[in-house]
């Protein structure tokens, strides 16, 4: 009897080994830092196994990479139970991690650029998607997990179960990991974030229809309007690019304008739905003659669609003639362009009075004025100011000194701050605000998004707004898509563009996917609110920290390991005053 026993509990080991995988026998689980970009042609792996620290609020993330010794298909993951003692953390997600192509590399590269032989790279996570990978081949699991202020703290065990089929028999494969959650509530970002959407373009919003259009101010515009408020909440941005002119509802005749805004506050009420906006950034007023870069600032206005505008320069407006009006530029010294911003500004003015806005709005002129055009746009902030006399002219600059009285809230260039940091320590002196921003550059050895460039230097640039006393950061690539942008190659524009510089979230059918890059963004402006906190308590200490980690401008130390230990010391030093 009990022989039978044995050789039963024996085979049914035996059975239960092929179904939860040995992992001796079909794949390897390795912890991989998330801060570690893992390369579709890596083989060597050393499972790190650490506990993911969080304060409560914050969004843990785990990298979890499955090695193939035999071929498997039809791989997914799930998150299990995540338990400390009676307590749970609920909501957590596993999804694969995608890759694209890179065909052109960043020119000049930075000293730590990540170069891959196959010229593929980790970035979108994909979560209703099932993987396949051969005999040797790698794939990275990104794993997400949200906790709120009632988060009990402590440490917790939780548990990541891959599925799959390999050598003809669907299996199961476990691992283990721990997160500590730290009695520290995140307070709400401090940190103005803003990442320009190319959502006001139809032809932007079609890639999240299947490539067909979308028309304007449809009800499934303002759903997909609605998906992008969310997501950008979620990752902690809370200012906005609307653009009340390309918003506005006109009416035109023989000079006299009326204006309906109805559209412009139903962008901002979807996106105060899900924030609030701490500051509504109004889109640009101006744009460049012409493709020259060197070209003067014309201002866009709306007129009338006839003959004689038909010979005018075209407006930047994405959308279609409307109402009988198009779009126009005009250089401000026009009797026409005066016309319409005397009349538009104060109706603007008042509206935003009117709904209790008028505090957190900023206003754009035009984009990345350089020597060679400031003074056109001097001209138009100047009678900008004299419409509206309140207005806070916010943009981002590639010059200095000859911007001065013109622009409010400046956000230079994150080398030109560096070059010019005499001239933006003044202003911060008086009082006045500095932002920064990175794009297509710079490049060489300044922290920056491209995909190219290790993840660390993604969550670095918000530890630069906390050292340099810098309270704001914009990009302008939040989704500004090329066709099939999962699948096709990510350096977009022939080259042109650093890979990953149009874009930091990709297009599904109807939905919206975020990247490892979007995710590391985020924890990094935690990173800033957590110094923020600190500094509250022991301003000195929230200093030393960030020195740690940021040289200068365009240094910084890189080590993943040391990061971790910096962030660990900074949340063991914030637990200690709550304690």
């Amino acid at each position: 009897m009990n022989r039978h026993i044995v050789l039963v509990t024996f085979f049914t080991l035996l059975l239960s080994a092929s179904f939860i995988g040995a992992d001796n026998l079909t794949v390897r689980l390795y912890q991989v830092d998330p801060l570690k970009k893992v390369l579709k042609e890596a083989s060597y792996f050393r499972d790190e196994i650490d506990t993911v620290r969080i304060a409560k609020g914050e969004t843990g993330s785990l990298q979890i990479v499955v090695k193939g010794l035999t071929d498997i298909s039809d791989m997914r993951a799930t998150v299990g139970e995540i338990a400390s003692g009676n307590n749970r953390i609920y909501g957590a997600k596993a999804a694969w991690i995608g890759y694209v192509g890179v065909d052109r590399s960043c020119y000049p590269p930075s000293y730590n650029i990540i170069r891959s032989a196959c010229h593929y790279f980790p970035d979108p996570i994909l979560p209703d998607s099932a993987f396949s990978i051969e005999s040797g081949e790698v794939q990275p699991l990104w794993v997400s997990i949200p906790t709120d202020k009632l988060t009990v703290p402590g440490l917790y065990k939780g548990e990541v179960n891959i599925t799959g089929i390999a050598n003809n028999i669907h299996q199961i494969w476990k691992k283990v990991f721990y997160i500590r959650v730290y009695n520290i509530i995140l307070e709400k970002s401090p940190l103005l974030i803003t990442n320009w959407s190319s959502h006001f373009n139809p032809k932007a919003l079609c890639y999240l229809n299947n490539d067909e259009d979308v028309p304007a101010y449809s009800p499934l515009y303002w759903e997909l309007i609605e998906m992008h408020a969310k997501i950008m909440s979620e990752h902690r941005q809370n200012v906005h690019r609307i653009f009340p002119i390309w918003h506005t509802l006109y009416t035109y005749n023989e000079g006299k304008y009326t204006f309906n805004f109805e559209r412009f506050d139903k962008e901002v009420d979807i996106f105060d739905k899900y924030g609030p906006l701490k500051r509504i950034e109004g889109g640009q007023l101006a744009w460049r003659s012409s493709e020259d870069w060197n070209s003067q600032y014309y201002v866009e206005i709306p007129l009338p669609d006839n003959e004689e505008t038909s010979k005018l320069i075209k407006g930047a407006n994405p959308m279609k003639v409307e109402n009988g009006i198009r779009f126009v530029k005009l250089p401000i010294q026009d009797k026409r362009a005066k016309n319409f911003l005397k009349q538009f500004l104060p109706a603007l003015k008042q509206h935003l009075i009117e709904k209790g806005w008028i505090d957190r709005y900023m206003q754009h002129i035009g984009d990345e004025p350089i020597l060679q055009n400031a003074k056109s746009y001097c001209a138009i902030s100047k009678y900008v100011k004299e419409c509206f006399p309140e207005i806070k002219i916010f943009d981002a600059v590639w010059t200095s000194k000859e911007l001065k009285g013109a622009v409010d809230i400046w956000v230079p260039l994150l080398s030109v701050l560096n070059r010019d940091y005499k001239f933006y320590q003044d202003i911060q002196k008086k009082g006045g605000e500095v932002w920064f921003y990175t794009c297509v550059v710079p490049q060489g050895n300044y922290a920056n998004r491209f995909i190219e460039l290790p993840l660390i230097e993604t969550r670095l640039l918000h530890w630069i707004n906390y050292k340099y006393n810098l309270p704001g950061y914009l990009h302008w690539g939040l989704n500004f898509w090329q066709k099939d942008q999962l699948h096709t190659n990510a350096d977009r524009d022939s080259g042109k563009l650093p890979a990953g510089d149009n874009c930091i979230v990709y297009p599904g059918y109807r939905k919206l996917y975020t990247s490892i890059r979007f995710e590391t963004m985020r924890d990094g402006i935690d990173d800033y609110t957590l110094l923020k906190m600190l500094e509250k308590k022991n301003a000195d200490k929230a200093k030393e920290f960030a020195a740690d980690l940021i040289i200068r401008f365009d240094k910084y130390d890189e080590s993943v390991s040391y990061f971790r230990k910096v962030r660990k010391n900074l949340l063991e030093t914030l637990s200690s005053y709550s304690n």
